[in-house]
């Protein structure tokens, strides 16, 4: 098990960055805290809507995932739509996991106007392959034990 504190730059971030330009997705959620910076950023580059989803599972409290802000129009809901998720890293695959239910479970989806649910990208800036059959792309192997510092924690 590695144990070492990798110090991600912001030029790392900027290639990061551009190397997702060829996903394609009309909205953007970002998980509460760490990922707000990436789906901000995001949001404002590619001219998408953004939500926010609460969950800190490593040092906060919450103990199942919440929406802060659901800026889904779900009456341009289509069949094609597909929404990225974003978070910083991509470990256990619990935090994505139940993102995901609170998604596919959110009552615009239970109601029977909807045949099909949306597509679910997910983009992790460090990540390892998802045994889980998680729709993941990620920029960076992420080591078991290793500790990642973001520029925006500095």
């Amino acid at each position: 098990m590695s144990k070492h504190k990798i110090h991600y730059e912001w030029s790392d971030y900027e290639s990061d960055m551009n190397s997702i330009d060829w996903l394609k997705f009309s909205h953007v959620i970002g998980i509460y805290r760490g990922s707000l910076p990436m789906a901000t950023h995001i949001s404002n580059v590619r001219d998408v809507p953004m939500s926010i989803i609460g969950f800190q599972t490593r040092d906060g409290s919450d103990k199942k995932p919440y929406w802060i802000y659901n800026a889904m129009d779900w009456n341009d809901f289509k069949e094609e739509t597909t929404i990225l998720i974003v978070d910083d890293i991509y470990d256990t695959g619990n935090t994505i996991n139940k993102v995901k239910k609170l998604i596919e479970n959110s009552s615009p989806y239970n109601c029977s106007k909807f045949d099909v649910q949306p597509n679910l990208l997910t983009y992790c800036l460090f990540g390892k392959d998802a045994p889980d059959g998680t729709n993941l792309v990620y920029s960076n192997l992420h080591q078991e034990g290793d500790w990642v510092e973001f520029p925006w924690e500095r």
